[in-house]
């Protein structure tokens, strides 16, 4: 038999799931890869600052479970919905936040932030759902909420976060999200933050038109400068919050929450429950002796602010001084991110991005982050994984890149 006869009896190959003709890759991939060359200075990634994560206290918190009685218990399956002590933690400062009880039934365990919008989206989400969400928005949030086959209604984000007067034109329209997803405060990529009116404006919305909102809230406790905003779900019960203990911890454990409404928070611990079973038992215990150690955990976040300012101001320097003319930036409160945009005639955020790779820096064009509108004059810059001579080499190296693209 030939070969061309036995190709045409063998079977195809393995069809994909029509969800994921829906979901792209995120080209992001290839600068957080060469930021492990230690000569390429990477600001592509929402990495937290190396020295703000506390691993030897972490060490040891973890040393001390397996060497107590709570050892064999720590390495075994436990709830889905997560250890109770873990979720009477997070729920007891939901409401210091909020102005308003939270109970720990109300609050379910994930393996990061991620995966509670995952977990959120599997329990809710029919395909064909709308589901508005901010524009620019993270790439993985989007293409999670994609996965599930819903209909994304893009909503401008400006210096105040969601332009929430647009979405109310859209819902007048006959526009009827299921969901409104937004990162209110120190907004990834852009780092605004949504002001108290637009927030109550929000929620008012939610209201009126019965959606929900899902607050994902991975940045505000790293704010430096300026009064915290009470949180979305200050004003409204039909709020899903999202957090998690990345930034201020560390991403490697894995550790976040949803806070859902009594009524469904049923529904998404089944949701986790089938996702994975349950959240690291291990970890868990972990961050439970870490975090029962008086004091520790507000003198831990107490150091993080001035970190992420000087950096921030270090940054934000350099671009004026060697880009000006090149790049304008955003002055944010708080968070990892300034939000910049290329002024030079000529030069387009994606060009300067393989000019600035050569030269040893990486940073993410805006396209990368846009739901329906690509802008090719943005980008984002993280200030947060060096210290400030490094990057002011950065930045150096940034200009460089753009003056071969003029020249």
């Amino acid at each position: 038999m030939s070969d061309e006869a036995i190709e045409a009896i063998l079977p195809g190959p393995v069809a994909l799931a029509r969800r994921m003709g829906g979901v792209g890759s995120w080209m992001i991939r290839d600068p957080l890869r060469l930021g492990d060359d230690s000569d390429v200075i990477s600001m592509a990634g929402g990495f937290p600052a190396p020295e703000s994560l506390p691993a030897a206290e972490i060490g040891a918190a973890g040393a001390r479970v397996l060497g107590s009685a709570r050892a064999t218990a720590a390495l075994q399956y436990s709830a889905a919905q997560g250890l109770p002590e873990l979720r009477e933690w997070i729920a007891t400062r939901a409401t210091a936040q909020r102005g308003q009880p939270v109970h720990p039934d109300q609050v379910i365990v994930t393996a990061g932030a991620l995966q509670a919008l995952d977990v959120v989206s599997k329990a809710l989400i029919d395909p064909g759902d709308v589901v508005a969400i901010d524009d620019p928005a993270f790439p993985a949030s989007l293409h999670c909420l994609r996965m599930y086959q819903s209909e994304v209604l893009a909503v401008d984000v400006d210096d105040e976060g969601m332009d929430v007067d647009a979405l109310a034109e859209r819902l007048a329209g006959g526009h009827r999200p299921k969901l409104v997803y937004t990162v209110a405060t120190f907004h990834n990529p852009t780092g605004a933050t949504l002001t108290a009116a637009r927030r109550m404006r929000l929620a008012d919305l939610a209201e009126r038109y019965g959606f929900a909102v899902v607050e994902d809230d991975p940045y505000s406790a790293l704010r430096f400068r300026g009064e915290p905003v009470p949180p979305v779900s200050a004003y409204s019960d039909r709020v899903l919050t999202l957090g998690s203990f990345s930034k201020t911890l560390g991403p490697g454990l894995r550790i976040g929450w949803v806070i859902a409404p009594p009524a469904l928070a049923e529904a998404i611990t089944r949701a986790k429950r089938w996702s994975d079973l349950h959240t690291s038992t291990f970890v868990q215990f972990t961050l439970l002796e870490l975090l029962g150690q008086p004091g520790w955990w507000e003198a831990h976040l107490a150091r993080l602010p001035g970190l992420y300012r000087e950096r921030c101001a270090a940054l934000r320097s350099a671009v004026a001084t060697h880009l000006a003319g090149v790049l304008e930036v955003n002055d944010p409160a708080g968070g990892l991110f300034v939000w910049g945009r290329v002024v030079a005639a000529g030069i387009g955020a994606d060009d300067l991005l393989d000019a600035a790779v050569r030269r040893g820096v990486s940073f993410v064009s805006g396209p990368q982050f846009a739901v329906h509108r690509p802008d090719p004059a943005t980008l984002r810059l993280s200030f947060a994984g060096h210290p400030p001579d490094r990057l002011d080499l950065a930045v150096r190296r940034l200009a460089a890149a753009a003056a071969s693209l003029v020249a």
